[in-house]
């Protein structure tokens, strides 16, 4: 995606719901580069992260680790 287009994060937004669309409303929440990951349990919510990072891993997303929380209210 080229740099400095102004539709460039409705785009990404796009892209985003694509990858998360079957989980979205159930565990996640996709807000343009970011996403949040919830549960009814502290085991729920670890088997709901657990199947948000596979589908990264699956898709080649990149993740930068030191911009995640985890386990906050």
């Amino acid at each position: 995606m080229p740099f400095g287009l102004c539709n460039a994060p409705a785009i990404f937004q796009r892209c985003m719901l694509a990858i998360f669309s079957d989980l979205v409303e159930y565990y996640i929440e996709v807000f343009i580069d970011d996403f949040s990951v919830f549960g009814n349990s502290f085991d729920h919510y670890l088997e709901n992260l657990t199947k948000v990072l596979k589908r990264c891993i699956e898709k080649n997303l990149t993740l930068n680790w030191k911009k995640y929380h985890f386990m906050v209210k």
